[in-house]
């Protein structure tokens, strides 16, 4: 198994485990693997859509749920920053 084998499968059992949960918190997914949980989030549901996995056709259905939600969530926060940044510069 190379290094990069080993991380796509220790990001994808991080990402299972706490898949009930709502993806787990930030803070761990920046220690653990470097990434935001932006990048984070993108990379596991790459991982998930090409078939890097050997996950059943449930779990990778809820961890793409999961990633989607994560994503959608993330790009909602940053575009209500900008509009509160936009109303305060104005």
């Amino acid at each position: 198994m190379t290094n990069s084998d080993n991380t796509t499968q220790l990001m994808l059992d991080f990402a299972c485990s706490w898949r009930r949960f709502g993806g787990g918190p930030d803070e761990d997914i920046m220690v653990r693997f470097g990434l935001s949980a932006p990048e984070f989030f993108r990379r596991v549901e790459r991982m998930v859509q090409s078939g890097q996995h050997r996950l059943d056709a449930e779990t990778a259905d809820e961890l793409l749920k999961v990633c989607r939600r994560r994503l959608w969530t993330d790009r909602s926060q940053q575009s209500a920053a900008r509009a509160r940044s936009l109303r305060h510069s104005a």
